[in-house]
């Protein structure tokens, strides 16, 4: 079963903020400025252990404050990387095909070209 949007987004929370370099009290300071709503670190925290939901307009500004798409503080990066591998595999499987198919569209060009040759050099030999 995937995890919860709330377990995630209280995961890829405390990722985002420690890889922006914020302290839990610096990024409560700035979601307080922002929402005009006194927020203060020991929110955060609760809000990273999961053991206090975000509200809506809180992840929002979080989100925009941390630099990271709502949506990607909600999907699970296991999940992400999963797809990703996935779409690597159909994107090479699809290179190898149109490779595949740049040797055959060769092949029978160069086909054309040799009946068309074989056509005119017929056609000369009528004319003579």
């Amino acid at each position: 079963m995937e995890p919860l949007a709330g377990r995630i987004f209280a995961r890829r929370l405390r990722e985002e903020r420690v890889q922006a370099g914020l302290s839990q009290a610096a990024l409560a300071g700035r979601v307080t400025e922002v929402l005009d709503q006194k927020l203060d670190a020991s929110a955060i925290t609760r809000i990273e252990k999961n053991e206090r939901a975000v509200r809506l307009d809180e992840a929002v500004v979080i989100a925009e404050l941390l630099d990271v798409s709502l949506v990607a503080m909600i999907r699970d990066r296991e999940s992400v990387d999963e797809k990703i591998g996935e779409l690597r595999r159909d994107l090479s499987a699809a290179q190898w095909r149109a490779i595949q198919a740049e040797e055959e569209l060769q092949r029978a060009q160069d086909a054309i070209k040799g009946i068309q040759r074989l056509i005119n050099d017929l056609e000369a030999t009528q004319t003579h």
